[in-house]
């Protein structure tokens, strides 16, 4: 193996173990805070906030909604534009984002034959010395993290009662997967357990 040949494997792997790490960190952060003098045990509807502003593209928007809506029908709740208990207010937008990676490795001629390494036994060079070969690179990764807010406000009060957020690594080839997961896991908190 040339040295050349080995210096692309070596950024290759690199390249990899980076992916790996950023590919692993793709989890979406998700918390959730409440109003403690609510009773939740009141609301049975809700309706969409009519000043509600998503800043995402339409397709994502719906999926949003149906996604939401799918959450709050399996916990009861029923959707009434006309008479609601509470109201769904979502905002949602993304970022793009770039990490930058310089990476750097060194060898030793006389460390290397055929690929393998064997310390300081076959010398290359003529004259006996060794030669030092240090490779630098930078590489980098762009990706974009999404935030995802629904906020639930008392409908009578037109008090905030509850607010969830998520962010994570917005993957563009799974977005319905995404959206559906994101939001069952903000919504596993609302209505909040009781006795928090």
């Amino acid at each position: 193996m040339t040295l050349s040949q080995e210096a692309g494997m070596y950024r290759l792997l690199f390249s990899i173990i980076c992916l790996w790490l950023v590919a692993g960190c793709a989890t979406y952060t998700v918390n959730y805070d409440f109003d403690p003098e609510a009773d939740f045990s009141r609301f049975k509807t809700y309706a969409w906030s009519p000043s509600e502003r998503l800043g995402v593209g339409e397709l994502t928007a719906k999926r949003l909604r149906i996604a939401v809506n799918g959450e709050m029908a399996t916990k009861g709740f029923g959707l009434d534009p006309e008479n609601p208990d509470i109201l769904v207010y979502m905002s949602a937008g993304k970022e793009r984002r770039v990490d930058v990676e310089e990476w750097e490795y060194g060898r030793n001629e006389r460390d290397a034959v055929g690929g393998a390494w064997y310390p300081g036994r076959y010398p290359f060079a003529p004259d006996g010395r060794d030669r030092f070969e240090v490779r630098r690179g930078v590489d980098t990764y762009e990706y974009e993290v999404g935030t995802l807010l629904i906020d639930v406000i008392d409908a009578h009060t037109n008090e905030l009662i509850w607010r969830g957020t998520a962010s994570g690594i917005v993957d563009p080839g799974k977005t319905a997967e995404q959206i559906q997961d994101v939001v069952a896991r903000m919504l596993v908190n609302f209505p909040p357990p009781k006795g928090e």
